[in-house]
C-alpha cells in the first residue's frame, strides 16, 4: 500500500510533497466532496487531508444509492498511523444524502493530518495501526461488479457498481492518495520539471 505525505517513509509521500511543492495546496475549502472509481473487492481508496484548528470533524459516503453501488465503510488514521474511528454503516443524521448502509464518522478532532480510507466492507481495517492493512489485502482482486458483497445489502448476489463519493467537512485542504503507477509517473514528471528549470537558471 502506498501513502501520503503523512507517512514520510514510503514513496507516495515524497510525490505528493513535491507536487504540493510546485502546484500549492491540493484543495482549500471548509467542505470538500471526492469521489471516484473502485475497481476490485479489496481496493482501499486513500484519503488524505488536514486540519488547520480544532474542530468538529464529519465524513460521511452517499454513493450507496440503494445498493446500486458497493456497501462502503470507512476508517480515519491520524497522523502517525494510528486508527481513531471507523464506521461501516452510519448510525448518525448526516441529511438526506447517505443511505442506509453507507458510512460516516462524527468527532472533536485536533489540528493536524489525517487519512480517511474508502473500501467495501467487509474490508475493515486490521488492527489500530495503519500498517496492519486490511482484512482482503491477502485475497486475489474480484472485480466489483461480478463479487458477491458478504453484507446485508440490497445487491447481494446481484451487480453493483463501483463508484464511491465522500464528503468531508470542516477539513482545510483534502486530496485522494494517487496509485502506485500514477505516484510513478508523478515522480517522473517532477523530475522532468526540475531538469528543465535547472536548464534555464542562468
Amino acid at each position: 500500500m502506498i501513502t501520503s505525505a503523512l507517512f514520510p517513509h514510503r514513496l507516495a509521500g515524497v510525490a505528493l510533497a513535491a507536487a504540493a511543492l510546485l502546484a500549492g495546496p491540493l484543495a482549500q475549502a471548509a467542505d470538500v466532496t471526492l469521489s471516484g472509481q473502485a475497481t476490485f473487492h479489496n481496493d482501499v481508496v486513500q484519503i488524505d487531508f488536514s486540519l488547520d484548528a480544532p474542530g468538529t470533524l464529519r465524513v460521511w459516503t452517499d454513493s450507496w444509492l440503494s445498493g446500486i453501488n458497493f456497501d462502503p465503510t470507512l476508517a480515519l488514521f491520524d497522523g502517525s498511523g494510528l486508527l481513531i474511528a471507523s464506521n461501516d454503516d452510519a448510525n448518525i443524521d448526516f441529511g438526506a444524502g447517505p443511505g442506509y448502509f453507507d458510512a460516516g464518522i462524527r468527532l472533536q478532532a485536533q489540528s493536524g493530518s489525517y487519512r480517511l480510507t474508502v473500501s467495501a466492507a467487509p474490508n475493515f481495517a486490521i488492527g489500530t495501526q495503519w500498517q496492519n492493512g486490511f482484512a482482503l489485502d491477502g485475497e486475489s482482486p474480484v472485480a466489483i461488479s461480478q463479487w458477491d458483497q458478504p453484507s446485508r445489502d440490497l445487491n447481494t448476489n446481484d451487480q453493483k457498481g463501483g463508484f464511491w463519493r465522500v464528503q468531508l467537512q470542516g477539513v482545510s485542504q483534502a486530496a485522494v492518495v494517487p496509485e502506485p503507477a500514477t505516484a510513478a509517473l508523478l515522480l517522473a514528471g517532477l523530475a522532468a520539471v526540475a531538469q528543465l528549470r535547472r536548464r534555464h537558471q542562468p
